[in-house]
């Protein structure tokens, strides 16, 4: 039987806030309605073609590491579940009254949190699961 003895103890607020930072940097660094993103960046700009180019891919390795890890993490019952949390918190939000979809800028802000919140989610889960069950190696190849 595994022991918990083995794995070090994890502090979950912060372990879960740093890999949320790193993956709303990403989505947002992609995109963002605020124009300080790099789709405007690249569409507008007078910037050379090598530098976006170069911008574009290592912004599209770095999502697509992300998204794979989460993926691999958590499953698709792990991304329907913290997708199921995440629209009961937003419900619960517009029945009080706090929160609206009147304005299109607020909408994408909240797409974009909420997508970088299930990538946070999902590539911290490994930790959780590790801890929890006291296996070495929690992910499985899909």
């Amino acid at each position: 039987m595994a022991s918990l003895t083995k794995n070090p103890p994890i502090h979950p607020l912060p372990l879960v806030a740093k890999r949320w930072l790193i993956s709303a940097i990403v989505v947002f660094g992609i995109y963002n309605p605020s124009g300080h993103s790099y789709y405007h960046w690249a569409t507008d700009s007078n910037a050379s073609l090598p530098l976006r180019l170069v911008v574009g891919i290592f912004l599209l390795a770095a999502i697509v590491a992300l998204v794979r890890m989460a993926f691999l993490s958590i499953g698709y019952r792990g991304i329907v579940a913290v997708l199921s949390l995440i629209y009961g918190g937003i419900l619960f939000r517009v029945g009080l009254g706090w929160f609206e979809f009147a304005d299109v800028d607020i909408e994408t802000y909240a797409i974009l949190v909420w997508v970088s919140t299930i990538l946070g989610v999902g590539i911290s889960w490994s930790f959780f699961q590790r801890r929890i069950s006291g296996d070495k190696y929690v992910i499985k190849s899909p």
